[in-house]
């Protein structure tokens, strides 16, 4: 009798052990037929399971399942947090086993791997969609998954600031680019970046202290290079640079837009040591050679002679009723140079139409040398 009593327990034992163990197996079996829906619903019951949710192996088979529906083409939609939880997953799987003596490494590691390649993949195509947000949160988990393999992503966090930086997030962006020199990673982008997000936060001190130290670690770096100019011109003091942007046009001789802020500078005549409106004007020509369509060159040209006729029109209008032939010479040279203009400002009126202060300076000008056709033809 006592040995059918043993029997009976045993029989028991057995049989509750094969219950809680029957959805994982179901899972597995699942699984492996490519019915992940079937699958996801019976590893999701084993998880809930008192005895089978302190088992690595669960969770393990969970991870594998969710990975496997991120990747399937046709059960993907069944659940958009699949590739969260399939990390969740294998980091409960490693937290219930840290010594791996079920051996499971093998099978979660490059699984891992994949998790942090799809999160760098979503982090991109954020990127690209402009949701910078999403793009930096994206960025930063890949980085974090690298670290469960003892990888270090410098790429993903590199992403992680440049998303943030792109986003206005400059405080964020800082956070970034400091973790970045803080494990060794010092490469020129990390040292620009990081003075924009200082410009961004208009703390000048900051911003130099970074160009400064890229600089010095990187003297003949472009990209440094740039933001310098950007830094000192953001500070009114685009005469500092000027060295630098002659440079470039050497080793860049294509780039049209160093060519343009070379003639800002020389074209500001507010600055009175820089101003040099035969070097603006040059400048300004070469942006243009090489981009023809290059809007701001053509209307900042234009613009230039606009400005200097204003001038000698002023100084004309100022001199005495009897000086009429001096007033006639000045007015004439005046003349030249809004001819000049002319066909600049026509160029950028044909590139932006509804820029209204182009077309009233047209306007003026038409009026002014009687271009009736083309001023009527304005006014309709």
């Amino acid at each position: 009798m006592k040995k059918l009593v043993l029997i009976l327990v045993m029989f028991i034992a057995a049989n509750s052990l094969m219950s809680q163990t029957k959805e994982r197996t179901n899972a597995f079996m699942f699984n492996k037929n490519g019915q992940y829906d079937k699958a996801k619903e019976a590893i999701d019951k084993a998880v809930l399971n008192e005895k089978t949710m302190i088992d690595s192996k669960t969770w393990m088979y969970r991870g594998i399942i969710y990975l496997n529906i991120v990747f399937s083409e046709q059960y993907s939609s069944i659940d958009p947090q699949a590739l969260d939880k399939s990390l969740e997953s294998f980091k409960k799987a490693i937290e219930l086993d840290p010594t791996d003596k079920m051996k499971q490494a093998e099978e979660i590691k490059p699984r891992i791997d994949a998790i942090g390649q799809q999160f760098f993949a979503k982090g991109v195509e954020a990127f690209n969609a402009q949701d910078y947000k999403l793009a930096t949160s994206d960025f930063v988990k890949a980085f974090d998954v690298a670290k469960l393999n003892s990888k270090v992503d410098t790429l993903a966090l590199l992403n992680a600031g440049l998303a943030s930086l792109k986003g206005e997030n400059y405080t964020e962006a800082i956070g970034y680019y400091t973790q970045l020199m803080e494990i060794g990673f010092n490469e020129p982008d990390v040292y620009r970046s990081l003075a924009a997000s200082y410009r961004g936060l208009q703390n000048n001190d900051k911003m130099l202290e970074a160009l400064n130290k890229g600089r010095e670690l990187y003297p003949s770096d472009a990209g440094l290079m740039l933001e310098e100019i950007n830094a000192y011109l953001a500070l009114g003091q685009g005469a500092k640079v000027v060295g630098d942007l002659v440079k470039l046009t050497e080793t860049d001789p294509t780039n049209y837009s160093i060519f343009f802020v070379l003639g800002t500078i020389y074209g500001d005549d507010q600055n009175k040591e820089m101003y040099d409106m035969n070097k603006a004007i040059g400048y300004y020509e070469q942006a243009i050679a090489l981009n023809p369509e290059y809007y701001d060159a053509i209307y900042n040209l234009g613009a230039l002679y606009i400005n200097e006729s204003n001038k000698l029109q002023v100084k004309a209008n100022d001199l005495p009723l009897s000086e009429t032939k001096e007033y006639d010479k000045i007015t004439e040279e005046a003349n030249i140079l809004i001819r000049k203009a002319l066909p600049h400002l026509e160029k950028s009126y044909e590139l932006q139409p509804s820029n209204q202060e182009t077309i009233q300076v047209l306007k003026s000008i038409y009026n002014r040398f009687k271009m009736d056709d083309k001023l009527n033809k304005m006014n309709e």
